[in-house]
């Protein structure tokens, strides 16, 4: 299956780019008032996965 990305659809590879993900995350709620980031999807819409461990969800939801 692939995806597409669009204005409020973005793909990112991993949690490693997830400063990024926020970034594009407030652009397409300033312009759209809705957004969507996945992660484990290349720009190409190939599903990748993405290997979560104990922590990823506790790091990626500290306040920063």
């Amino acid at each position: 299956m692939k995806f597409t990305e669009n204005e409020t659809t973005e793909f990112k590879k991993s949690t490693s780019e997830l400063k990024e993900a926020v970034i594009s995350l407030g652009a397409m709620l300033n312009k759209h008032c809705k957004g969507t980031v996945y992660f484990g999807i290349d720009d190409n819409g190939r599903i990748l996965g993405q290997q979560i461990g104990k922590s990823t969800i506790k790091d990626i939801s500290k306040d920063r």
